[in-house]
C-alpha cells in the first residue's frame, strides 16, 4: 500500500507542476477567457475606409491675402541675373555669389541704392510703378532694369 501512495503523491505533484507551469503562459492582464470579437459575416466582406488627398488648390477667404513669391537677383559672375519685373513695395532678396562688394543702384537718383557684400542682401522695391535702370557703382559694365508693375 505504500507503493500506491507514493506513486499517486509523484502523479499529484507532477499534475499540479503541470497545472501552474500552464497557468504562467497566459497573459497576465486577463483572466484566461478569450474576449476577442469575432468579425460577423458581414463585416468580413466590407471594404475599408477609404482615403483620398486633397490635391484642388487651396482659396483664401475673405481679406485674405496670399504671399507672393520672393523676388530674387543673383549677382554672379559680374552680371545681374533674376527678377526683373516686381509688384510695388516688393522685398527683393540679392545673393551675391562673387568674391567682391557690389551695389543696386538705381540710374533714377533716389529711387534705390543698395551694397552687396559677398552672400544675401534684401530691399523694398520702389512703390511707384514704372522701369528703373540700375548698375553696380564698382563695377560699371554691371547694368539691368527693374520694372515695377
Amino acid at each position: 500500500m505504500k507503493a500506491n501512495t507514493r506513486t499517486g503523491s509523484r502523479i499529484g505533484l507532477a499534475a499540479a507542476i503541470a497545472v501552474l507551469a500552464l497557468s504562467g503562459c497566459g497573459n497576465p492582464g486577463t483572466s484566461g477567457a478569450d474576449t476577442t470579437a469575432s468579425p460577423t459575416p458581414a463585416e468580413q466582406f466590407q471594404s475599408p475606409p477609404s482615403t483620398t488627398t486633397d490635391t484642388s488648390p487651396s482659396t483664401s477667404g475673405p481679406g485674405t491675402t496670399l504671399a507672393a513669391a520672393p523676388e530674387k537677383i543673383l549677382i554672379k559672375g559680374f552680371k545681374y541675373q533674376g527678377t526683373e519685373t516686381v509688384s510695388p513695395g516688393a522685398e527683393i532678396t540679392v545673393t551675391n555669389e562673387d568674391i567682391e562688394a557690389h551695389t543696386i543702384t538705381a540710374d533714377t537718383a533716389n529711387a534705390f541704392d543698395v551694397n552687396i557684400q559677398v552672400g544675401t542682401t534684401t530691399f523694398t522695391a520702389p512703390t511707384e510703378p514704372g522701369a528703373y535702370p540700375y548698375h553696380c557703382n564698382f563695377h560699371g559694365n554691371m547694368k539691368g532694369t527693374l520694372t515695377v508693375k
